[in-house]
């Protein structure tokens, strides 16, 4: 008896309940033909521009308790898996190879729960049946690849099944960055400390472009124990509020990232978003509060979001957001399904509309050149003298703080030379007394 029996019978539950409560759940039949979602098709000139595959819930290894090398969560996988996760996936992999010309796929991100219970044997699994695909994957983790363990009395001391990923998935990653554009690893590779488990993780998130469409992936996985004696963490989501976090990362990066457009802005996560009274009760999504925060700081950012992409609950279903801040959709799990279940994302680009004469505004900060080698000029025009430059490492931490004033170069630009750091990116912050403007600066 394990907590993965303990989670999947609540998801059942779940669906039950929505299902007797009358809540629109898609279901599909297992055909040759997968479900399509068509990302701002239905905006006024939406011009097509690519398509790629969301999976979720792979849960390799799920049903054959100890997975791999017997007795060890930090194991070798088995040469061979002929159980339900695997086949299925095994079939997905196939139906992509098979269709991605004709559907024009680019690409496949996977959100979450791509193990049974973090064994390093099943992300290994995980990761032989994906190399198989004929197009790049992106993996993101769920709650099931936080905590490896085999049973209670033989799991991992702590949640580091963030830093399994990293040594598993490093080669998948770094092909990644040759394939997409502006890949950034955010906090993947930095250890972040957690004041709640009073340890350092490396919190999965990151982000990458591609045909002008940004893409973040995002961890709101908790990492302190579920209740014992059951192993692993729980099923709740966190946004993380803490330097570090998931929440300051993500809330940076959308304040200063130059290439959010209209609606051109996705987010990959195992969780989704959702104020529904009978999703929060179950203990499945954020709680009310985190919800409600995350909300306020996505508003500002409306016209760039997008898409939420998410799994964890086991259904298709499109979770409203208040406000229509964004399109949260959740997908069913692969593994449930005996032809496996995924579905296949139609990108649509909505057109710019610009003024014909646009006013220079403060809130742009001038920076020149931008990537550069820690030496750059920002423009006099746009702040008055006693205005104050700050800058923050990508975890938020101060490390530089002083008036314009003191960089003045000249009559018309403040010249800048932070070339003693090391390469990477930074944000930079301009306070000039009534707002504050902040933008990624990128040391190469």
């Amino acid at each position: 008896f394990s907590f993965q029996s303990v989670y999947m019978s609540s998801s059942a539950k779940l669906v039950l309940l929505f299902s007797l409560l009358g809540f629109h759940i898609v279901a599909y039949a297992q055909t040759n033909s997968m479900p399509e979602y068509n990302l701002n098709k239905n905006y006024p000139d939406a011009e097509y521009k690519f398509s790629f595959v969301h999976i979720s819930d792979t849960h390799i290894g799920e049903g054959l308790g100890d997975y791999g090398t017997p007795g060890f969560y930090n194991d070798t996988m088995p040469a061979i898996d002929e159980s339900e996760p695997a086949v299925r996936l095994r079939k997905a992999v196939q139906w992509i190879n098979a269709n991605s010309i004709s559907k024009n796929i680019k690409f496949v991100v996977v959100s979450g729960d791509l193990t049974g219970s973090a064994e390093k044997s099943e992300f290994l699994k995980f990761k032989e049946i994906m190399s198989d695909l004929q197009v790049p994957y992106v993996p993101v983790i769920g709650n099931h690849d936080v905590w490896p363990y085999v049973r209670y009395q033989t799991e991992a001391p702590f949640a580091n099944g963030d830093s399994v990923m990293n040594e598993v998935f490093e080669d998948v990653f770094d092909r990644n960055k040759l394939f997409f554009d502006n890949w950034n690893d955010g906090t993947r590779l930095t250890r972040t400390y957690n004041p709640e488990t009073q340890k350092e993780h490396y919190l999965q998130n990151f982000s990458f472009e591609y045909d002008g469409f940004v893409f973040y992936g995002l961890d709101f996985n908790p990492r302190y124990h579920v209740n014992k004696p059951e192993p692993g963490i729980g099923p709740e989501a966190q946004i993380m509020d803490w330097a570090g976090g998931t929440y300051q990362w993500l809330k940076r990066e959308l304040e200063t990232n130059p290439n959010k457009k209209n609606h051109n802005v996705c987010f990959i996560a195992h969780h989704p978003a959702t104020d529904n009274i009978l999703f929060i009760l179950s203990g499945f999504v954020f709680d009310i509060a985190e919800y409600t925060k995350m909300l306020s700081m996505l508003t500002p950012f409306s016209r760039h979001l997008g898409l939420w992409m998410a799994g964890h609950i086991h259904i298709d279903y499109d979770y409203p957001l208040v406000n229509n801040v964004m399109h949260v959709r959740g997908i069913a799990a692969n593994k449930d399904f005996d032809s496996a279940r995924f579905e296949i994302v139609n990108v649509y680009e909505i057109p710019e509309v610009t003024a014909l004469n646009p006013a220079k505004s403060k809130a742009e900060i001038s920076i020149f050149p931008n990537p550069n080698n820690g030496k750059f000029t920002v423009s006099e025009e746009l702040f008055h003298s006693e205005t104050k430059l700050s800058l923050y490492t990508i975890l938020g931490t101060l490390i530089f703080d002083k008036q314009m004033k003191e960089f003045s170069a000249g009559n018309d630009y403040y010249e800048f030379d932070f070339s003693f750091l090391p390469t990477g990116s930074y944000y930079l912050s301009v306070d000039d007394g009534e707002k504050i403007f902040t933008q990624r600066l990128i040391i190469q």
